[in-house]
């Protein structure tokens, strides 16, 4: 007959415990153990969720020091002044390019033979195409003839070092590469940009533009055309701003525009005024088309210096307006 175990000694092994257990000659030995083996117990416990079921486990903490976990690469971002060149395909012809892209997404590109496109873009990717309005000035046309249409901007790569792609319409295509301005990032403000802004050409044009500490633009050139608006700032960190004006007195271009304005160093546009064809308001650019320009058209005249150089375009459903002026 087998004696039942004694269960009132600590230090009694049940029948069930592991065999290697059962020879341990020392008391003291077998409590530890038994503690020993609870501990394991609870701590296997704790790491499965207090054994409610559960197959799920807590994630383990990273050791410190540890590197991040990679994450997904954010798609870079459009707005911004972009400069860089357009080529068209169909002449042969290239020009410079700026691109001011707002944080609504709205842009507007010029060159400097005169042609301005806008439309909208998406606000982050890496390729993209947006439908844009392209306007030139009357004396001026693309090369199916009109001063006004559509085109296709096929943004193939774009990120936050560089944007290019080919673009269509208007019996043209081409290609063109821009690279983000730093100027971009300056922060502005009414009073940053007020002041009174003037460019001339050899030829004897004159357009001049004043900018008020309150944001009211008063302007005209040589030719008559008035302009009458506002400009204000819808991100004060960055250095874009929004313009809403009517032209008066200027033929063909009378009306009310919206556009995009920014401040930049005239020293640093030096070779976009060198290039961009003296326009004059009221729809011509001097010596005739725009498109190839003439020797006979003239250079334009600003003042050097830094933060001091106003560029915009402003358009309608009809027509387009862009200057460079220097305070």
């Amino acid at each position: 007959m087998t004696a039942a175990p004694d269960t009132t000694r600590p230090d009694h092994l049940a029948p069930n415990s592991k065999p290697n257990l059962e020879n341990l000659m020392n008391s003291t030995m077998n409590r530890r153990v038994t503690v020993l083996a609870l501990t394991v117990v609870a701590l296997t416990v704790t790491a499965c969720g207090g054994g409610g079921g559960s197959s799920s486990t807590t994630p383990a903490s990273p050791p410190t020091g540890a590197a991040p976990s990679p994450t997904t690469p954010t798609a870079a971002t459009t707005p911004g002044v972009w400069k860089g060149a357009i080529a068209s395909t169909t002449t042969g012809q290239s020009a410079s390019v700026v691109a001011l892209t707002g944080t609504d997404g709205h842009s507007v590109w010029m060159t400097t033979d005169g042609r301005v496109w806008s439309g909208q873009v998406p606000m982050t990717g890496d390729h993209f195409i947006a439908t844009f309005s392209g306007h030139m000035y009357e004396g001026a046309h693309f090369p199916d003839g009109t001063n006004h249409g559509t085109a296709s901007m096929m943004i193939d790569r774009h990120s936050a070092s560089t944007t290019s792609g080919r673009y269509t319409g208007s019996g043209d295509a081409g290609t063109f590469d821009m690279v983000p301005s730093p100027m971009w990032t300056r922060p502005t403000s009414l009073g940053t940009v007020a002041g009174v802004y003037t460019r001339t050409t050899s030829n004897g044009y004159t357009m001049t533009m004043t900018i008020g500490a309150n944001g009211q633009i008063t302007g005209s050139d040589s030719r008559g055309c008035v302009i009458n608006g506002t400009v204000d700032i819808p991100d004060p960190t960055h250095n874009m701003h929004r313009i809403d004006a009517t032209v008066t007195s200027c033929g063909s271009l009378n009306g009310h525009y919206q556009g995009m304005g920014t401040l930049l160093d005239a020293d640093a546009m030096r070779d976009w005024m060198t290039a961009m064809h003296p326009l004059e308001h009221g729809g011509h650019s001097h010596g005739g088309s725009m498109m190839g320009g003439s020797p006979m058209m003239g250079r334009n005249t600003v003042s050097t210096g830094q933060r001091n150089l106003f560029m915009f375009s402003m358009v309608n459903g009809q027509n387009a307006i862009m200057d460079a002026l220097a305070r």
